[in-house]
């Protein structure tokens, strides 16, 4: 029995430490308000905003309309537009009265094939990738393309959930703690990519890679040493999972493509010893979860009452681990804005972990179904239709 104790202690001393880590870099990186950008240096260069559209009607057309109010100089809009549900004929119509924008039909080849046709047609010297489901303030693209001169050739924006709930919320603390206190940018289209032409010509999109293509590019950019600038001011509005229906089907999604790729381009992934174990440490803690949770099941039904009474304290002693354990982004983040609302969702990451390391083994099972025109919530296009 001193064996369990000894493992409650080291657990709970983890903990602590965690926590301890939390609340320290929270604190050293207190958040400072970003200061705005008065004159961008490639204001004089022409942008092409792409956005592919694949059975976006509703969304689309509030998309549109968010970007009459712009203010930059120099800009086009190329639609890639197409599906079953009249996006073409919905796109064409809303960009009659939209100067410098042009609709492309979407050919149904997927996203990459749909953003290779926008490149194909974009005269711009910077290329902005927008999704079709996005709100963006007048100041937006301002923000997004500044940095680009000098080492920084692709940035990123600052995506927002339009609809605020639990689930949403701990996505915004998400991706607060990784770009502002662990400084790790990887490239959402939900949040709008600004790249310098030349960049993205020579990259281009494999359509090979039916999801997951703003996480392939982000790898791609990364193996060739290309500098991600995070623009947190750059914001936009976008519709993200906010109910556990769809943080489930997302997530089940994002773990298939983000493992495919893992795999594909695994002389980036996969190149060491180092980069095994924190690329592949998610998908072996899952299966270590599920095929622990189903050992403890085996000893309940068939095992001598202090083995099970063993068995049960380790599982729980894992669980809590677990939960304690990723509830210390909510106490990060809190500690990073100095704002004492978001300990109120203290217990969402826990929960939402858990739903991770489900969907992470399953996706791990079905690498193979990858539905190429999965969307996820689309509450505009269903309140418009």
């Amino acid at each position: 029995m001193i064996i369990l104790y000894v493992v409650l202690v080291l657990a709970a001393l983890h903990i602590v430490a965690v926590w301890f880590e939390a609340l320290r870099s929270g604190l050293a990186l207190a958040v400072h308000q970003p200061t705005r950008s008065d004159a961008p240096a490639s204001q004089s260069r022409l942008i092409s905003i792409i956005i592919p559209a694949w059975n976006e009607r509703g969304t689309l057309e509030r998309c549109l309309a968010s970007l009459r109010l712009i203010d930059y100089p120099a800009w086009e809009v190329i639609v890639i537009a197409g599906g079953p549900d009249g996006t073409l004929q919905a796109a064409v119509q809303a960009c009659k009265t939209l100067e410098h924008a042009r609709v492309v039909e979407q050919l149904p080849r997927g996203l990459s094939a749909a953003l290779n046709q926008g490149l194909g047609a974009a005269r711009g010297d910077i290329i902005v990738f927008l999704d079709a489901d996005s709100l963006v303030p007048h100041e937006w693209l301002r923000e997004l393309v500044q940095p680009l001169q000098g080492q920084i050739q692709v940035t990123t924006g600052n995506p927002l959930p339009l609809h605020l709930t639990p689930i949403s919320i701990t996505e915004q603390m998400e991706n607060l703690a990784a770009r502002e206190i662990q400084h790790r940018v990887i490239l959402q289209g939900c949040g709008s990519i600004a790249l310098d032409r030349q960049v993205i010509q020579e990259l281009g999109f494999s359509e090979n890679v039916r999801v997951g293509v703003d996480w392939d590019l982000s790898a791609r950019l990364a193996q060739r040493g290309v500098m991600i600038g995070y623009c947190p001011r750059a914001l936009v509005r976008t519709e993200r999972p906010s109910s556990l229906r769809e943080f489930w089907r997302n997530e089940l999604r994002w773990r298939r493509a983000h493992l495919s790729s893992l795999f594909r381009l695994n002389g980036y992934f996969l190149r060491d010893v180092r980069s095994i174990v924190k690329n592949l440490y998610f998908y072996a803690l899952s299966w270590f979860a599920v095929m622990f949770t189903v050992a403890v099941l085996v000893f309940i039904g068939s095992g001598a009452p202090d083995l099970r009474i063993r068995a049960v304290f380790l599982w729980i002693t894992f669980v809590v681990w677990l939960a304690l354990r990723r509830a210390a982004l909510a106490v990060q983040v809190a500690a990073y804005t100095h704002e004492v609302r978001w300990l109120r969702y203290l217990a969402v990451p826990p929960i939402l972990l858990f739903i991770s390391l489900i969907a992470a083994w399953l996706a791990s099972l079905s690498l193979s179904r990858i539905n190429m025109h999965f969307k996820g919530p689309r509450r505009l296009m269903e309140k418009s239709a």
